[in-house]
């Protein structure tokens, strides 16, 4: 029992936070501009050190405010300003309980309006 304790905290000290889902989600195309990007993460993040930004296709960044940590810590979210049809890209970058910094980028495309 107290190997398997030894164990199970040993990885969880290891543990970085990794994004568990995305939403829009990585490579969709989406048919009407999201509002928010919103990215729910396996470990408690903390929010002094989240970073979230969508970029568009020109590199313009088109966050409305400050990104904003989830009252449970895994969740972490953007609002956007109004965007058009296009590609974007999602930036992040967390930290989790442990230390451990993680970062990445993701993209999604809004579609076109049909006629």
């Amino acid at each position: 029992m107290v190997i398997g304790l030894m164990i199970l905290l040993s990885r969880r000290a290891l543990a970085h936070a990794s994004p568990v889902s995305e939403q829009p989600g990585d490579g969709a195309t989406v048919n009407s501009a999201p509002q928010s990007v919103v990215i729910r993460f396996d470990d408690r993040i903390e929010a002094m050190f989240a970073t979230l930004k969508v970029l568009d296709g020109s590199g313009d960044d088109v966050t409305s405010g400050k990104p904003v940590v989830g009252t449970d810590r895994h969740q972490l979210s953007v609002k956007l300003k109004p965007i058009a049809a296009g590609s974007y890209t999602v930036k992040w970058s967390v930290v989790a309980e442990d230390g451990h910094r993680t970062q990445g980028f993701y993209a999604f495309t809004v579609a076109a309006p049909k006629p």
